[in-house]
């Protein structure tokens, strides 16, 4: 860390690079809620809650640098879309719930790991600032129902009532 390095005919310092990338992918999801009752499954429309099934696919991204105390991390999450099998066999009312992507960023400085800084302000010693922004986008799942609307219990509002958070936040430890 701290040791410069010629790139491209640009001068960049050194510091901690971080990829991941996961893929979950769910072949099967059964529950059974009672000995003897009947075998739920959360991948062909059976659900336990309100917020679907379970997704047979889920995408997971990360990446992230940090050097000499500051840095940023992108993380990014996809789920496939689920179907819930509603309603009764004489007239069902099956829910459609679409796949959903959210990117969340990070940037942070941990003020007392600047040295230069802390020569001049010794009492940052231990001090570290953050920006966070979850859901970037905004994005918010969608819930429709056979004909396409979207009932009143699964508005995205109700769904996600935070939506985009932004968050400042400065953490002191005393020594």
């Amino acid at each position: 860390s701290g040791v410069a390095a010629l790139a491209a005919g640009v001068a960049v310092a050194s510091g901690r690079v971080q990829f991941a990338l996961y893929h979950t992918w769910t072949f099967a999801d059964r529950v059974i809620v009672a000995d003897g009752g009947p075998d739920l499954d959360l991948l062909r429309g059976d659900a336990i809650g309100s917020s679907g099934g379970t997704s047979r696919h889920q995408l997971e991204a990360q990446a992230g640098y940090a050097n000499n105390g500051v840095g940023m991390r992108l993380s990014g999450n996809w789920r496939s879309a689920t179907r819930v099998n509603g309603g009764t066999p004489g007239n069902p009312q099956p829910l459609e719930f679409g796949s959903l992507a959210t990117l969340d960023f990070r940037l942070f400085a941990d003020l007392g790991q600047r040295l230069e800084l802390l020569k001049k302000h010794p009492w940052l010693r231990g001090t570290r600032v953050s920006l966070v922004v979850d859901n970037v986008f905004n994005q918010r799942q969608r819930v429709t129902d056979a004909t396409g609307t979207v009932p009143i219990g699964y508005q995205p509002g109700y769904l996600d009532p935070l939506g985009r958070t932004v968050r400042l936040s400065i953490r002191k430890l005393f020594f």
